[in-house]
């Protein structure tokens, strides 16, 4: 549209100027300079009267740096779209979209493993059995032990042996049991160097497998009679629910290297909009009038042109 009323004003500027254009000035005329004026004056005028819409073509077609800039910081490849650069824009998108599709795949895969490692643990480790183990260390291994529990030997799958605090007593005192043995779990005494948590929090399944000397013989294929320490001294369920909560991480922080390929993204696409736009509006296509006299067969003819500039 506004090329349209430019192109229009043009026609009608030229129309206007075309009948004093054929008039011509004589050699050495003293009005030449008085005329010269007043049609330059009549060209002005009639370039900023005719129609109030009418802007100058520099102003009508120069984009935003700002605006751009902060399209591209909202949505990566908006500010180089507006600046007409639609292969820079398709590719910004592009990693946009790469960026969260893969944050949302892995954040989805890391949440499926977590659930599947833990449900694992709850199967194959017991405080059931932990418990009995503080009280079977503290039993063999304190000088003068606080007034413990029984237990019972009980051959363990791998060939060695529990020692187990009789289930039935165990769940009738159940709160009673695991207040004493905590005391002596916190109290260093039988080598042992964290606490169990309360609930199953994140650390609490961290905890279980990742120190084998204290967790590692309660699993369900662990005995309490062998030592167990280091990734190459554990049972092969402790090893799997390791490997398992390493695979949980790896997805959790592939799904984080999206979220930061996206926030770079921004930032970049936000910086090059700018170099963009700027780069657009010094090299667009401009359209100038342009007036002058030529001296021709002793006469000096008016002449009005239209620059093209880029």
């Amino acid at each position: 549209m506004v090329n349209l009323v430019k192109y229009s004003f043009l026609a009608v500027l030229f129309a206007g100027v075309a009948a004093q254009a054929q008039t011509t000035f004589r050699w050495n005329n003293d009005d030449l300079v008085v005329q010269r004026l007043e049609l330059r004056q009549k060209a002005a005028a009639q370039a900023k009267t005719d129609d109030p819409s009418v802007q100058d073509f520099d102003e009508v077609h120069k984009l935003s740096v700002g605006k751009s800039v902060l399209f591209s910081l909202a949505v990566p490849g908006a500010g180089q779209f507006y600046s007409k650069s639609y292969v820079k824009s398709a590719i910004f998108l592009a990693v946009e979209a790469g960026a969260w599709a893969t944050y949302f795949a892995y954040m989805k895969k890391g949440d499926n493993k977590d659930a599947e490692f833990k449900q694992y643990a709850d199967q194959r480790w017991s405080e059931y059995r932990y418990w009995s183990y503080v009280n079977y260390k503290a039993a063999t291994e304190m000088e003068n032990p606080p007034e413990l529990y029984p237990y019972d030997e009980v051959d363990a799958p791998n060939g060695g042996r529990w020692y187990l605090i009789p289930e039935d007593y165990y769940n009738a005192h159940k709160s009673e049991i695991i207040g004493t043995l905590r005391e002596i779990e916190a109290s260093g005494n039988v080598g042992f160097t964290h606490r169990l948590p309360t609930t199953k929090t994140q650390q609490y399944y961290e905890m279980i497998g990742k120190y084998p000397h204290q967790f590692g013989s309660s699993w369900d294929d662990a005995s309490f009679d062998r030592v167990y320490s280091g990734p190459d001294q554990i049972t092969a369920h402790n090893n799997y629910y390791t490997d398992m909560r390493d695979q949980s991480n790896r997805f959790y922080d592939i799904a984080g290297y999206g979220t930061m390929v996206a926030l770079v993204n921004h930032v970049i696409s936000a910086i090059d909009a700018g170099f963009t736009t700027r780069r657009y509006n010094r090299n667009r296509v401009r359209l100038e009038m342009s007036y002058n006299n030529m001296y021709y067969k002793s006469e000096y003819v008016n002449l009005l042109g239209v620059n093209v500039k880029w």
